[in-house]
């Protein structure tokens, strides 16, 4: 089972990637995405011209595509996902590389430092599922989403989980069962 993790903030020291490095420490065989190196460019400029990717755009692109199960992972900005993960998706949900998204299980997570996270995460969920209705894709959104909430105080930045007991057996619990969606889809798909 390969995971790819999109961590879905440009902001230097994010939280996001607090998060995505410790979904590594949980299942070793993940890739993830640090959009630190974001450099896709505004929907309303340009497009992403097949074979003239930047190497952070066909890094993000491949591991898409060779993943079976993507976790995005975005911070809550006034009860949205970021601005650089709904550009992605407007560059990349369409006819150039809808295959990416292809026989896929999609699982999101809303980042706060607060309590926020639950709309961000949810509004990506009806985003993905309308790509693959739209695309006729062999591919299904998690219906658990999670809340990584107070994040500061329940990851450290290397990804270690804090002594947070409830938060721990959340997160590991929401990660147990994305893999177990992830599993039943491939293996009848």
């Amino acid at each position: 089972m390969k995971i790819t993790v999109l961590s879905g903030s440009a902001r230097k020291g994010n939280n996001t990637l607090r998060v995505a490095k410790a979904i590594k420490k949980i299942y070793l065989e993940t890739t993830i995405i640090d959009y630190q190196e974001y450099d896709i460019p505004s929907f309303s400029d340009q497009y992403i011209v097949l074979g003239q990717e930047t190497s952070f755009q066909k890094e993000l692109i491949e591991a898409v595509d060779s993943s079976d199960l993507l976790i995005v992972l975005t911070p809550e900005y006034n009860w949205f996902p970021s601005a650089e993960v709904i550009n992605t998706i407007h560059q990349l949900a369409g006819n150039t590389y809808k295959h990416i998204f292809d026989n896929k299980v999609v699982a999101t997570v809303g980042v706060s430092t607060g309590r926020g996270g639950r709309m961000p995460a949810v509004q990506l969920g009806y985003v993905f599922n309308k790509i693959f209705n739209v695309f006729d894709l062999n591919s299904i959104t998690s219906p658990r989403t999670f809340e990584a909430q107070e994040v500061t105080k329940c990851i450290d930045s290397e990804g270690n989980l804090l002594d947070n007991e409830k938060f721990n057996d959340g997160f590991k619990a929401f990660i147990d069962y994305s893999l177990k969606v992830a599993k039943r889809w491939h293996a009848t798909s």
